[in-house]
Parts: C-alpha cells; sequence; structure tokens
C-alpha cells in the first residue's frame, strides 16, 4: 500500500505522522493490517480529540475512526471549483486593455477542462484545496497592482502555478499608505 503525506495537513490538524498513518489505515483497510506494523500512538489523546473512539473488550482494543478523520478526505469537489472560481479574478486591466481569465460561470463549457483538471488534483483532498485557495490569496495580496500579467485560470491550475506563493509572506497595509511584508 501507498499513502502520501501532506505535511500541511499534519500541522493543520496536529496529528503525528504515527496518528495520520495509523487512522488511515484503520478506517481504509482495517485493524488487521496493523499487525505487521508497529506506531507510537497516543490513542488517549485521539479520542479525547475525536478521531477515534476506543472500544475494549477482553481479548483486544478496537479502533473506531470517527467522522472528523473521513472529513478530511470526503469532498464536494463541484463547491471547491466554484470557491475557486469566485476567488480567482474574472478579468484584469492589462496594457492593451481589459483581459478575460476566465468565465463567469463555473459551470461553463469553457471552465470545462480547468473543472476536470482541478477534480484529478483535489478530488478527495479538501485540505489540499484549502491549501491552493490560501496560495491563491497571498498571490493577488502579493500582485494588487499587476494583475493585468496573471496568466489565464485553466493555465494557472495546468502549472500548478499557486505552488510558487506558497512561501510569499502576505501584504500587511501600513498607517501612512505603505505597505509591508509580514515576516
Amino acid at each position: 500500500m501507498k499513502l502520501e503525506i501532506d505535511l500541511h495537513l499534519l500541522e493543520e490538524t496536529k496529528l503525528s505522522p504515527d496518528d495520520y498513518i495509523f487512522l488511515y489505515i484503520v478506517w481504509r483497510k482495517g485493524f488487521h493490517y496493523l499487525e505487521s506494523v508497529s506506531f507510537r500512538i497516543r490513542a488517549q489523546r485521539l479520542q479525547d480529540d475525536g478521531w477515534i473512539i476506543l472500544n475494549d473488550d477482553r481479548d483486544h482494543t478496537k479502533f473506531v475512526v470517527q467522522q472528523k478523520f473521513k472529513d478530511l478526505f470526503i469532498s464536494d469537489v463541484d463547491r471547491m471549483f466554484e470557491e475557486l472560481v469566485e476567488l480567482y479574478p474574472h478579468k484584469v486591466l492589462s496594457s492593451r486593455g481589459e483581459r478575460i481569465l476566465r468565465a463567469k460561470d463555473p459551470n461553463s463549457m469553457s471552465n470545462k477542462k480547468a473543472k476536470n483538471k482541478y477534480k484529478r488534483i483535489v478530488s478527495n483532498k479538501p485540505y489540499l484545496h484549502r491549501y491552493i485557495v490560501s496560495c491563491l490569496k497571498k498571490q493577488l495580496a502579493h500582485e494588487q497592482d499587476n494583475l493585468g500579467y496573471m496568466q489565464n485560470f485553466e493555465t494557472w491550475i495546468n502549472n500548478h502555478t499557486w505552488e510558487k506563493y506558497a512561501d510569499i509572506n502576505p501584504v500587511k497595509n501600513v498607517g501612512d499608505g505603505r505597505q509591508t511584508r509580514q515576516l
């Protein structure tokens, strides 16, 4: 079995890598898969935080993964795409005049290829969608005076352009009209 771990998700959920892998295996594959692998988990903490329910019987402890963990992977891609479309600029001013970057309607035919690509990227990964949205917000803040050079929406998705803005610090307005970057 191959399992991808997103470090942003671990940071967001405050789960250790062992806790995350343990929960994922119990949820997807069943408890019997854990016999060949040893984990350092904090079962009581996982229960206190709402990730699992511990059921003790005479022979062994049974772990039941709760909806809180399942929600990290179950996603409504249509809703996520609509959120991204609403955030991405529809049109911008450039030196040549107005440029259209995307169709207004998320369900339009001209957005279909972008939607399908985005679906492949974030399907069952709502945490990745939140990450992409936060990177787009950073990009918009960073390039607020230079939006005329933004990519077409489909190109932005195909090139994973949000990755370039992951480590950019947001712009902060100073009282006298100047802007500084937060460190």
